[in-house]
């Protein structure tokens, strides 16, 4: 099992323009939220799956406009981040890593391949598995995508109570954890 930062944004198979046949699951192309000034949700303000949802779709819409200049979406920046930190993993290695169906992570890695970012090499030792690897160009990008997360992350952080962001990190893992992972 790879150990995978709670910092990385990992979540629902997000992916860039695609091929008129690959779907976007409905968690990526879920519009923002409106909460209408005269509609009071009652006790859905207290649902903990509500708010986590309200939540993640608000942080993914601030994430796609802040890396639309790159044309990276969050799942993708985190296959990058784990395929830079652990190059050679098996496909399944990674979508199980990050809680996305091995469907869907077809998808994603096609798209980052597609893009030149990423690459399936033979394993030496099993010829039916394909080892997951950065390309030159995929090193590149996932290094100033790395900065401009950094910068990112600040940035929602300073929007909570000061050292609340890691607390809020920690509880969120502990939640997925207790859960039995995430996946899609």
């Amino acid at each position: 099992m790879i150990a995978i930062s709670g910092r990385a944004f990992i979540s629902a198979a997000m992916r860039t323009e695609k091929p008129a046949v690959a779907r976007r699951p409905p968690s990526e192309t879920a519009p923002e939220p409106e909460k209408s000034p005269g509609v009071d949700l009652g006790h859905l303000d207290h649902v903990l799956g509500y708010a986590l949802r309200r939540a993640q779709i608000a942080v993914f819409n601030d994430f796609r406009r802040n890396f639309a200049d790159v044309d990276i979406r969050p799942t993708q920046y985190a296959v990058l981040s784990i395929l830079a930190d652990h190059p050679g993993l098996k496909q399944g290695e990674v979508s199980a890593a990050l809680g996305i169906k091995r469907t869907n992570f077809v998808a994603v890695l096609d798209e980052l391949e597609r893009r030149g970012l990423a690459q399936r090499r033979p394993m030496a030792d099993d010829r039916r598995s394909r080892a997951l690897y950065l390309t030159d160009e995929g090193a590149a990008l996932t290094a100033h995508i790395r900065r401009l997360n950094a910068a990112n992350e600040a940035r929602l952080a300073a929007l909570l109570p000061p050292g609340q962001a890691a607390t809020l990190i920690d509880l969120l893992r502990r939640l997925t954890e207790r859960l039995g992972g995430g996946e899609e």
